[in-house]
């Protein structure tokens, strides 16, 4: 269809566009006085995700998340808060609101899940697009209700968002003190195999005694090494016997050899003086083999000296052998008792530690579970509108200009084409095919 066609139709048609059109208007008009007038009340938190835990002062990783904004829409917009708004309205108490209940529902159901889901659907939450700003808006039909109910979904979702975190803290708090229990009994059955055991080796000071037995181990075996070499030099002295240097260089041996020498010259010189049978020389004679007697029992003496000396050093270093072999089995013995209260000093260390960081993380959490600061901040506080939000009479004419326009033209071309007459060149040119040579102006 051609402009031109399209315009003759209008202008033959104009009063159906025109009753068409204001029919819509007035209608849009009607409505818009009609219904009743619904008034917005807005409050406006903000949302800290830089925000740092009140115990242990770091900073929560969770509200860096790029979904965390929309989580606190859905938690704003969520039935548990909306819970809290009936029970802190008190609604489900009120005989007015049962009655409502009881007429949509006829009694089937909760009152208070009814009620919240009631509440949400006059509920509008807007996040800011490049802030941490959250606009909670309600819609009633009357302004100090609706301020109300904006205000009191605030607090809930500021109630929901602590108990959120609290409830976490709670829980691991619960789980902190069951382990509490169990390590605190490991602990103490540690420090009483410890202290059973120092009781039963008789431990005080387990490293000092150590040290001193290992002193003492060190001086026997010194004192061995000191024998071990006068026994081999007592025992190289007493092999020689009567011939040995130290028999033969003592001084009363070598006073006893020189008498015997000089006793066997003078026996010689009464030989050849007196001859053999002479009284002088039997004296001489007697003399000689007096000392050579003495001299032999000196001899023999000191060399059992020397080979009871060199029995002496090795009863001595056989003493000290066995001593040495007792003290090394005593202080292997300190070893492995040190080793072994080591080992248990250290079942009672790495139960202490334990411990101390469930106690820690129970402390932590109990205070996380008692802590009611939240991260929100409540900008503005919703009050009660001057004016309405709904119905908006201007905007609905518009609309209903531009709507009933449309229709009113779509009702006139629809008339036309039921009902088709010629109103332009094209028209007949189109029916029948053929070109217009002419055509006669209308007269005015």
């Amino acid at each position: 269809m051609k402009f031109e066609q399209f315009w003759h139709i209008l202008r033959a048609r104009k009063w159906i566009v025109l009753a068409v059109w204001s029919l819509v208007l007035l209608s849009a008009l009607a409505v818009s006085l009609l219904l009743p007038r619904q008034y917005t009340a807005e409050s406006t938190i903000a949302v800290d995700i830089k925000a740092t835990d009140p115990v242990s002062g770091q900073p929560v990783a969770g509200y860096l998340a790029p979904s965390f904004m929309a989580t606190q829409v859905d938690i704003l917009a969520s039935q548990n808060a909306a819970l809290k708004v009936v029970d802190t309205l008190g609604f489900a108490n009120l005989p007015e609101a049962r009655s409502q209940f009881l007429e949509a529902t006829g009694g089937h159901g909760d009152v208070r899940q009814w009620f919240a889901d009631t509440l949400l659907k006059n509920l509008s939450v807007r996040p800011s697009r490049d802030s941490n700003v959250i606009s909670v808006g309600y819609t009633a039909t009357e302004p100090k209700f609706a301020a109300a109910l904006a205000n009191a979904f605030v607090q809930a979702y500021i109630r929901t968002t602590g108990e959120i975190r609290t409830a976490a803290a709670q829980q691991s708090n619960l789980f902190f003190q069951g382990q509490l229990k169990g390590l605190q009994a490991n602990l103490e059955k540690s420090q009483q195999r410890l202290s059973d055991y120092q009781q039963q080796q008789g431990l005080v000071a387990a490293d000092e005694r150590l040290d001193i037995e290992t002193q003492r181990l060190n001086e026997i075996g010194s004192q061995l090494v000191g024998v071990q070499s006068q026994t081999f030099d007592a025992q190289s002295r007493a092999r020689g016997g009567a011939a040995a240097p130290d028999v033969l260089n003592n001084p009363l041996i070598q006073q006893l050899k020189n008498q015997l020498a000089q006793q066997e010259a003078k026996l010689e010189e009464q030989a050849e003086k007196s001859g053999p049978n002479h009284p002088h020389y039997l004296q001489a004679q007697a003399e000689v083999e007096a000392t050579r007697a003495q001299l032999k029992q000196m001899l023999a003496q000191y060399a059992g000296g020397l080979s009871g000396a060199a029995g002496n050093s090795a009863a001595r270093q056989g003493a000290l052998q066995q001593a040495l072999a007792a003290q090394k089995a005593r202080v292997l013995e300190l070893k492995s008792q040190r080793s072994r209260a080591e080992v248990l000093q250290r079942d009672l260390e790495s139960a202490q530690r334990a411990y101390d960081q469930a106690l820690q993380r129970a402390s932590q959490t109990m205070l996380e579970s008692r802590a009611d600061q939240a991260n929100i901040v409540v900008l503005r506080s919703a009050t009660e509108p001057a004016r309405a939000s709904q119905p908006r009479v201007l905007l609905n004419l518009l609309l209903a200009l531009l709507a009933g326009g449309v229709l009113a033209v779509a009702t006139a071309v629809a008339v036309e084409l039921l009902d088709r007459r010629v109103r332009a060149r094209a028209d007949i040119e189109d029916a029948l095919g053929l070109d217009v040579l002419a055509a006669i102006p209308a007269l005015k």
